[in-house]
């Protein structure tokens, strides 16, 4: 198991020293980029978006074989705080495939009873690597109110799937190796499975079934030893 912790902190290292920074890769903001943009009353259509703070400027797309450009001879402006009924963007939505590179944690995993132990519930330390494929979606809300003006905004969704593999720890004791084990301790795990994400703005949380390898001399008395299991996790480099 040596190889696998070295290639997940391999891809970490790799990641935060690289060309483009970890942080950057997990940004899911609505920033400057290509688009498929759907507006009311019409059929959906890729664009270039040129976002600065609450302005917007949004331009066709033509391509030349794989690569996009935007088509600078025509545009269409606006300010996002300022979109109303009668605006061109308004309840439009812009979405965005992507893939996703996040460090993500565990809260708490859910394990199956497993001979005479009953269900079992955790919340150990860990931390993974997740990669997967990503769809955001970028609606336009323009909130009504009977009393006052309100500021139109931009609501981010976003659905992800993907893999994930890490460290962690976990506790050995007679109950889980069967009473092989007579001490109590906490054991270095190496995690891995699969896991899909919801995230609004900035929250990111999702459910994963992963397995776990115990790394020491009772990795063979552990009775959840690569046994699956279901866990909340968490999007850690998104926040």
């Amino acid at each position: 198991m040596r190889k696998s912790i070295l290639l997940v902190f391999g891809l970490v290292l790799l990641l935060s020293a690289g060309c483009v920074s970890l942080g950057k890769l997990t940004r899911h903001d609505f920033d400057s980029g290509f688009y498929k943009l759907k507006v009311q009353g019409a059929a959906s259509s890729r664009v270039y978006a040129e976002v600065a703070e609450d302005s917007i400027i949004v331009y066709p797309v033509t391509s030349d074989g794989k690569k996009e450009f935007p088509n600078t001879s025509s545009s269409i402006s606006t300010r996002v705080s300022r979109i109303k009924k009668d605006n061109y963007f308004y309840r439009s939505s812009f979405t965005n495939n992507s893939v996703d590179i996040d460090l993500t944690s565990i809260i708490f995993k859910s394990r199956h009873s497993r001979d005479d132990v009953p269900n079992q519930f955790s919340a150990d330390l860990d931390i993974a690597v997740y990669a997967g494929f990503r769809k955001d979606f970028y609606n336009i809300v323009s909130p009504v109110h009977p009393f006052h003006e309100e500021k139109s905004f931009i609501r981010q969704i976003g659905f992800d799937l993907g893999v994930f593999a890490g460290i962690g720890s976990s506790p050995v004791n007679p109950t889980v190796t069967n009473n092989k084990v007579s001490q109590e301790y906490d054991a270095m795990i190496f995690q891995k499975g699969f896991a899909g994400f919801i995230s609004i703005n900035k929250i990111s949380v999702g459910l994963a079934v992963g397995f776990d390898n115990l790394l020491d001399k009772s990795k063979s008395s552990w009775i959840y030893n690569q046994k699956p299991y279901l866990g909340l996790i968490i999007s850690v480099s998104g926040f």
